[in-house]
């Protein structure tokens, strides 16, 4: 071969590899991710106990009947009553006062002697009458949850006075009536305290829904989302009355946590305490929970914006081919192929925040890998620059609106009638939700959020 040929050949040689496009080959960044937890919170987690009145009252109502007061020889004297529950007789209740009406049957027999004109009559006689006493019953629970009831007498009105005719005088028999008045009430008093106090077994009750609500919950199937609570103190608010209910406020003051991915351990079961007494109602309930945007539905969002996107800078042109996102010593690395003046996989890095604003999460101050920027300085130094990455970062960016209503709404769906236990339900609505902050996890950003609601923990029906 000529050494005119043999330098042909070779400029043309120079010339094909000169107008070549630069191939990158660099090093993939190492996967890595820190600890994350969401942390608990402390919170006011309501439990509603209510009793209610029709029920109460026909137990009272079943346990007080027939013959109340039966005694002979009444005061030392010639002197027999009975009394009975004629009619069953109904609750009004305000708060933590109850006023019912006890209509009653009053039977006396006793010993009359009468001398007039010189005559003298005495024997022995009968006289009924009837009776509606009033009554009002003061509830209130002591230390060790037992239920304290206090009945005092409010008067009596007649509603058939007691009296005979004897040889034509008219002998009333109140007085008479008003001692068997006198001595049955107390009896009637603390029959109520008493058959109060035995058939409301609050700590029984209160004791159950302390122990359920210590066992792990699991609140969303999908995310395998667990809620662990752990009482550690237990307040009372005054009685209530709503409707035809008895309600008695208390609030489990917790600390709240949620897992996801596992069930969590039981932690050992702390036995109810006595309670502290408040005026106020119980709070909001507040939670620590967190929901996960995958990197593949993140990456997915991404795609359908940049696929195939071209980016100028100069005389030079990029366009992606593909990209995805993983996590990297506490940044999110973004994984992107390219073609045109510069071809291969190139990997830049950036801060993941999320912006309130827009409800999004968002790669901000991206720059470019260690081993990208060496590679880059070597053969597309023009990338350096950041304007390529200037234009990109508007697209980095993933809303997240969708993933918490969707979370609120299934954690409400499961709220709105969870049963923990037979007798025990838990109801309520998440109201608010606020995104603290976020985390990279194997797979996924973990955005961790604080969820506040009328949430509560009530007991339905209490057997008497």
């Amino acid at each position: 071969m000529s050494k005119i040929k043999s330098y042909f050949v070779y400029l043309v040689v120079l010339l094909i590899f000169s107008s070549c496009k630069t191939q990158l080959q660099i090093e993939k960044p190492k996967e890595s991710y820190l600890p994350s937890t969401i942390s608990p919170a402390m919170s006011e987690f309501p439990l509603q106990l209510d009793i209610d009145i029709k029920k109460l009252e026909a137990a009272i109502n079943k346990k007080m009947n027939g013959l109340i007061f039966e005694e002979n020889n009444l005061n030392n004297q010639d002197l027999s009553v009975k009394v009975w529950k004629v009619q069953d007789f109904s609750f009004k209740i305000t708060n933590n006062v109850i006023e019912y009406r006890v209509p009653l049957k009053v039977w006396s027999r006793f010993a009359w002697k009468v001398e007039k004109f010189g005559l003298s009559v005495s024997d022995h006689y009968e006289a009924n009458g009837s009776i509606a006493l009033t009554y009002k019953t003061t509830i209130n629970i002591d230390r060790n949850w037992k239920l304290i009831a206090k009945t005092s007498s409010s008067g009596f009105q007649w509603i058939e006075t007691p009296k005979i005719n004897l040889v034509g005088i008219n002998v009333p028999l109140t007085p008479i009536a008003n001692i068997a008045l006198s001595k049955s009430e107390k009896l009637i008093t603390d029959q109520i305290d008493k058959a109060l106090a035995d058939m409301v077994d609050l700590k029984k009750y209160v004791g159950m829904a302390w122990t359920e609500a210590q066992k792990p919950v699991k609140v969303n199937d999908e995310n395998n989302l667990w809620i662990r609570i752990t009482p550690k103190d237990v307040f009372v608010s005054p009685f209530s009355t709503v409707g035809q209910k008895l309600n008695l406020a208390i609030s489990l003051y917790a600390q709240i946590e949620s897992f996801m991915g596992v069930e969590p351990k039981q932690n050992a079961i702390i036995p109810l305490p006595p309670f502290k007494f408040i005026q106020r109602a119980p709070q909001q309930f507040n939670l620590n929970i967190a929901a996960d945007a995958t990197y593949d539905k993140i990456s997915e969002m991404v795609k359908s914006q940049l696929i195939n996107k071209t980016f100028t800078e100069g005389n030079k042109t990029i366009t992606i081919t593909d990209i995805s996102i993983f996590g990297s010593e506490g940044r999110a690395v973004v994984v992107t192929d390219v073609i045109g003046s510069l071809k291969g996989r190139i990997y830049f890095s950036g801060n993941m925040v999320y912006n309130s604003e827009k409800t999004a999460i968002e790669i901000q101050n991206p720059e470019f890998d260690v081993k990208t920027k060496n590679a880059l300085v070597k053969s597309a130094g023009w990338l350096l620059q950041g304007l390529i990455l200037k234009k990109l970062t508007p697209y980095l960016t993933y809303p997240v609106q969708k993933d918490l209503d969707d979370m609120k709404a299934e954690a409400n769906k499961m709220l709105s009638n969870y049963s923990v236990f037979d007798g025990i339900t838990l109801q309520g609505k998440l109201n608010s939700l606020v995104v603290n902050s976020l985390d990279l996890i194997p797979g996924a950003v973990r955005i961790s959020t604080n969820v506040k609601g009328n949430v509560i923990l009530k007991i339905d029906d209490l057997k008497f």
